[in-house]
């Protein structure tokens, strides 16, 4: 039995076998684009959002679940008694954590909420590790070592090709932004404590595969030991799957998950950005 219950939210990538298997809940977010209101959903849901951002000279709106939904899934959820521990999307992404700990010291049962430092596959390392802990029995208490200890193994990568949207929603200036595209320039970017930095830039997309040439490198000279590999994209293209094919030649041994990215994240970094996330042994 169970000693406590998982709760993420949708930016994560679990397989829905995952999802399945050890009973874990996903709260929703939202994105409006052209006055219509997407929930994160399937891969072909998200795919549909892709080809209708990509039509829209509208930027879409992200924006997370209340805090009253937050309530009702954790009064749902700790009515037997059991507790809840949340683990949710980096604050740097959304303000889904804060509306979790807010409802949390409304509702009624035990509820422990933490911010990932992570979204997509490299949130699910620590998602499943929480869910396997309360499958051995462990306590809450117990298990957020067990979390800390796989967020310090998680490396995540991210390469944004088209500005349109860093630009539209204020994160690069117009002038700066328009400079880059004149430039074709290509941005590389690591999660570093929760909040992206870049790692590199370069002129058009060979650039973003010779980084990754590099970080293969790196990995093996460091004799870094590669347990799973998430990749998560905005629509896969040539480069993307280049690199994909680079990284499954160096990892044979590597478990591999893809997945779209949420509506949420497509809406930041834009159309065929792909961002790869390590679970290091």
């Amino acid at each position: 039995m169970r000693t406590f219950k998982v709760l993420t939210d949708s930016t994560v990538h679990l397989t829905q076998e995952e999802i399945d298997m050890y009973g874990i809940t996903i709260v929703p977010l939202s994105t409006m684009l052209n006055g219509e209101i997407h929930e994160d959903g399937s891969d072909a849901e998200k795919a549909l959002f892709l080809e209708k951002m990509m039509a829209s000279e509208e930027l879409p709106k992200s924006s997370q679940p209340s805090i009253g939904r937050y309530m009702d899934l954790y009064n749902q959820l700790t009515a037997d008694g059991s507790e809840v521990l949340a683990i949710m999307v980096t604050h740097t992404l959304s303000g889904t954590v804060e509306c979790a700990r807010q409802a949390a010291a409304l509702a009624d049962g035990k509820i422990t909420v933490i911010d990932s430092e992570f979204c997509a596959r490299a949130m699910a390392f620590q998602v499943l590790e929480a869910a396997r802990c309360a499958e051995e029995g462990l306590s809450v208490e117990e298990t957020l070592p067990r979390i800390d200890a796989t967020r310090s193994k998680t490396i995540l990568y991210i390469s944004i090709v088209d500005l349109t949207n860093m630009i539209k929603g204020g994160r690069i200036g117009r002038t700066l932004g328009a400079v880059s595209q004149m430039l074709n320039l290509k941005v590389n970017l690591s999660m570093i404590n929760g909040a992206l930095e870049t790692d590199s830039k370069g002129r058009g997309k060979k650039s973003i595969i010779k980084r990754y040439e590099k970080i293969i490198q790196e990995m093996k000279q460091a004799k870094v030991e590669i347990l799973e590999v998430g990749i998560t994209h905005d629509g896969l293209s040539e480069y993307s799957e280049k690199i994909i094919q680079m990284l499954r030649d160096a990892l044979p041994h590597a478990h591999f998950e893809t997945a779209y990215a949420s509506a949420s994240v497509m809406t930041h970094a834009g159309a065929e950005a792909v961002s790869f996330q390590f679970l290091t042994k």
